[in-house]
């Protein structure tokens, strides 16, 4: 595999050793650069180098989760922007998302902020049909969240939650 690699882009070669290593890595670049070309490459040699090992892929725009879908076509990748990679993991753990999207409301320092009821009560989401959803548009009253708020609770539940964690990592 030493000598395939060879052939390879300096920039993809390098994201192998991260992966190699057992990191994570972010690849930015401006439009047009070949961001895509690259990870394309990356990925094609990970599953070809290790064709049973599970693939998450994240990308910012559906734009170019289509790209990526439709270069690489193999039943262990899984590419989707960061937001619905994120719902998707969270979505299913109702009870937390209430209690922790209650606690970030309430929270001064939070971004997450209700302009109806503050301080808002443990109950406020009992009464909510369908459980905490996302959506493209805001509308906490409703238990609706957009692409920021996916973030942050996201980011409060894998701190608060490690369980999450390692089940998102049994996953990949």
């Amino acid at each position: 595999m030493a000598q395939e690699r060879l052939t390879l882009e300096p920039e993809v070669q390098e994201i192998l050793s991260h992966i190699d290593n057992g990191d994570n890595f972010l690849l930015s670049g401006g439009a047009g650069s070949g961001k895509t070309y690259s990870l394309v490459g990356v990925i094609k040699q990970v599953i070809s180098e290790n064709p049973t090992s599970k693939i998450a892929c994240m990308t910012y725009t559906n734009a170019a989760v289509k790209e990526i879908e439709e270069r690489v076509n193999h039943k262990n990748l899984v590419v989707s922007t960061i937001h619905d990679f994120l719902w998707d993991n969270i979505k299913h753990f109702q009870k937390e998302l209430k209690s922790s999207l209650i606690e970030l409301i309430n929270n001064e320092e939070s971004k997450i902020k209700n302009p109806e009821e503050n301080p808002v009560p443990t109950d406020y989401f009992d009464d909510i049909e369908n459980g905490i959803q996302y959506k493209e548009y805001l509308r906490i009253k409703d238990g609706i969240i957009s692409h920021d708020e996916v973030l942050i609770l996201a980011n409060y539940l894998f701190k608060n939650y490690p369980k999450l964690c390692d089940i998102l990592k049994d996953k990949f």
